[in-house]
C-alpha cells in the first residue's frame, strides 16, 4: 500500500503502530517525505506494566529503537501515550531526546464513546488488581501532560484526536 502511496501520494498520512516492524518500510516512508507521520505508540516507560496491561506488545525498548531509527533518517515521527498507563517519574525525560512531538490520549477521550467502551471491557479491574486506581480515571492523562510540560513545549503537546491531524 506505501509502494502505491508514494507514487500517488496522499496530502497526509498519519502510521499509527506499536511495531518496530514499521522501520522495514523506511525507504518508502523517506519517499513520502513530510506528507507522513509514523506515531509510535509508548502508553509507559514500566516494562512490567507493560507487560500486564499488552503482554503481547513489542518492548518499550524496541520500540524505541525503531523511533531513534525512523528520525535518524528524517521520517516525522511522534510518541502516542495512548492509552496513558502508569509510569514513572522519567518518562518524559526518556522520550525528550527521540522526538519532539507528543500525543496524550486515554481510555476515556479515545475509545470514541467516552469511555463506555472500555467500562464493558472491564479495564477499572486491572488497576485495581494493582492498587493503581487512581490512573483509571478521566483525570489521569493530565498528571502526564504536566510531567511532559517539564520537558515539551505547549506546541510540541497534542490532546487525543488533535495529535493524529496534519
Amino acid at each position: 500500500m506505501l509502494a502505491v502511496m508514494v507514487h500517488d501520494s496522499p496530502d497526509f498520512l498519519c502510521i499509527q503502530t506499536r511495531s518496530p516492524l514499521v522501520c522495514r518500510d523506511i525507504k518508502l516512508l523517506q519517499q513520502l517525505g513530510t506528507n507522513v507521520r509514523v506515531s509510535m505508540t509508548i502508553e509507559t516507560d514500566r516494562e512490567d506494566i507493560r507487560k500486564y496491561f499488552t503482554p503481547y506488545a513489542p518492548p518499550i525498548q524496541a520500540r524505541l529503537q525503531a523511533l531513534q531509527q525512523l528520525a535518524a533518517v528524517g521520517i516525522p515521527i511522534q510518541v502516542a501515550i495512548a492509552p496513558v498507563l502508569p509510569s514513572s517519574e522519567g518518562f518524559a525525560k526518556r522520550l525528550r531526546p527521540l522526538v519532539n512531538r507528543v500525543c496524550i490520549d486515554d481510555y476515556f477521550m479515545g475509545d470514541g464513546s467516552g469511555g463506555k467502551r472500555t467500562g464493558r471491557m472491564d479495564i477499572q479491574a486491572l488497576y485495581r488488581k494493582l492498587g493503581m486506581e487512581e490512573w483509571y480515571d478521566p483525570r489521569a492523562y493530565q498528571s502526564v501532560y504536566k510531567q511532559m510540560r517539564q520537558y515539551f513545549s505547549e506546541e510540541e503537546l497534542f490532546i487525543s484526536q488533535q495529535g493524529f491531524e496534519p
